[in-house]
C-alpha cells in the first residue's frame, strides 16, 4: 500500500541545482526547466513528474533548476535546445519575454508547455499550435485567501486591533510581475472590500482602495521565500505591531516566515494575541501550522496533479491523442483550449484531511 502523506514532505536530494548535461536519444524527451528547486512546491511536483516518467516510460524527462535566476533559465532553455528535446516544460521567470519565449519554441520546432507559471498570450497560441499552458486557477487562492479572513473577521468582534475601523494588513508578495502574485493579491483584498470591509494600510507597500480582481497591487516583494518575508515581517512589527490586522502572503513559505516573526514577538500564545495570517500551497509545514493554529488558511495547490496534468499531456500528445477535459481524466481539472486548469481546494482547520496526496504515485 503506498503511504498517503499529509500535504507535501521535501525529500532530501529531490533536485540538484544544476543544468542538465544529457538527454535521452529517444524522440520522446522532454526538458523541464524549474524556476526554483528550494522552492517547496517545486521540489515536490518536480519529484512526482520524475516518479511518473520513470514508471511509465513513454517520455524521458530531464530536469534543471534555474535557482530562480533569469540568466540560468535561459542557459536552461538554450541547452535543451541543443539537445534537441521534443517536449520543453517550462516554469518560467521572464515574465516579460513569454510570448517572445513561446515564439522560439516554435521556431525551435518543440512542444511548449509552460507551467504553473505566467500564460502567453492569445495572440501566442495562436501563432504556434504545438504551445500549451498547464496551471492552478490562480484567482480562487486570492479568494480564498480573503474569504477566510472575511469568516475570521466576522466570528471575531476584537479583530481591530487599532479601532480605526479598517482592515490594515501586510501583504507578502511573490515575484512581482507573475500572474500568481498579482491574482492572489488583488483577489485577496477584492473579496474582503466585497464583504463590507473597508481597506486601511498596506503597512509596507501602496495603500490601495477599490481594488479589482487581476490589479496590479505593491506589497511586500519576499519572492515566494520564507526567509525574506520572516526579515521583513520582523521589520514591521518594530513600527507598526499594533496595526496589523491580518498577514496575506502569496504561499506558505512566506506565511510561515510571518509566523516566526510574529512569535519571536510574543503573538500566538493565546487567542488574545493572534494576527490571521493566510498563504498558498497546503505545504506539510503549512498544514501543520493549521493544525497548531498559527495559520488560519491556505490553498491546495496540488503538487501531484500538476505532475499528473504535464505527463498527460506529453502522453496524449505523444500517443496522437485529443487533449480534452475527459481525456486528461483528473478530478479538478478543465481543459479550455491548450490551457489545462487545476482547480484549489481551500484548506483551513475544518478540513485538513483534504490536504492529503501521494508525491510518490506514478499514476497519471
Amino acid at each position: 500500500m503506498k503511504k498517503k502523506i499529509f500535504s507535501t514532505v521535501l525529500a532530501a536530494g529531490v533536485m540538484s541545482a544544476m543544468v542538465a548535461s544529457s538527454v535521452s536519444a529517444a524522440d520522446a524527451n522532454a526538458g523541464v526547466v524549474w524556476y526554483n528547486a528550494a522552492d517547496t512546491f517545486i521540489a515536490n511536483a518536480t519529484q512526482c513528474l520524475n516518479n511518473i516518467a520513470a514508471a511509465d516510460g513513454t517520455i524521458t524527462v530531464t530536469t534543471a533548476d534555474s535557482q530562480n535566476d533569469i540568466n540560468v533559465q535561459d542557459q536552461n532553455v538554450s541547452n535543451f535546445y541543443t539537445q534537441g528535446v521534443k517536449y520543453l516544460v517550462l516554469n518560467n521567470i521572464n515574465n516579460a519575454a513569454t510570448d517572445q519565449i513561446a515564439a522560439t519554441m516554435g521556431t525551435e520546432g518543440v512542444v511548449g508547455i509552460f507551467a504553473n507559471t505566467t500564460s502567453p498570450s492569445d495572440a501566442a497560441f495562436e501563432a504556434n499550435e504545438n504551445l500549451w499552458y498547464v496551471s492552478s486557477a490562480s484567482t480562487q487562492s486570492g479568494e480564498n485567501m480573503g474569504n477566510a479572513l472575511v469568516d475570521y473577521f466576522n466570528g471575531n468582534e476584537n479583530w481591530d486591533r487599532n479601532g480605526n475601523g479598517k482592515v490594515d494588513f501586510i501583504l507578502l508578495q511573490g515575484m512581482p510581475t507573475f500572474s500568481d502574485t498579482i491574482n492572489r493579491s488583488s483577489y485577496s483584498l477584492a473579496a474582503i472590500e466585497a464583504a463590507g470591509y473597508e481597506l486601511g494600510s498596506c503597512i509596507g507597500g501602496d495603500d490601495v482602495t477599490g481594488v479589482k480582481g487581476g490589479d496590479s497591487i505593491n506589497g511586500v516583494i519576499c519572492d515566494f521565500q520564507r526567509s525574506k518575508a520572516q526579515e521583513n515581517v520582523e521589520a514591521l512589527l518594530a513600527s507598526y505591531g499594533d496595526d496589523i490586522d491580518c498577514v496575506i502572503a502569496d504561499n506558505d513559505d512566506e506565511a510561515l516566515g510571518a509566523i516566526a516573526a510574529l512569535q519571536a514577538h510574543g503573538y500566538f500564545t493565546d487567542e488574545s494575541n493572534t494576527i490571521p495570517v493566510v498563504g498558498v500551497d497546503a505545504t506539510a509545514a503549512g498544514c501543520e501550522a493549521i493544525g497548531n493554529g498559527t495559520l488560519l488558511e491556505t490553498s491546495l495547490n496540488n503538487p501531484v496533479k500538476l505532475a499528473q496534468c504535464i505527463y498527460k499531456l506529453m502522453y496524449l500528445l505523444e500517443n496522437g491523442e485529443e487533449v480534452t477535459t475527459e481525456t486528461i481524466g483528473i478530478d479538478g481539472v478543465n481543459v479550455e483550449g491548450h490551457r489545462i486548469m487545476i482547480d484549489y481546494i481551500s484548506i483551513t482547520a475544518d478540513n485538513l484531511d483534504d490536504a492529503s496526496y501521494d508525491i510518490t504515485t506514478t499514476e497519471f
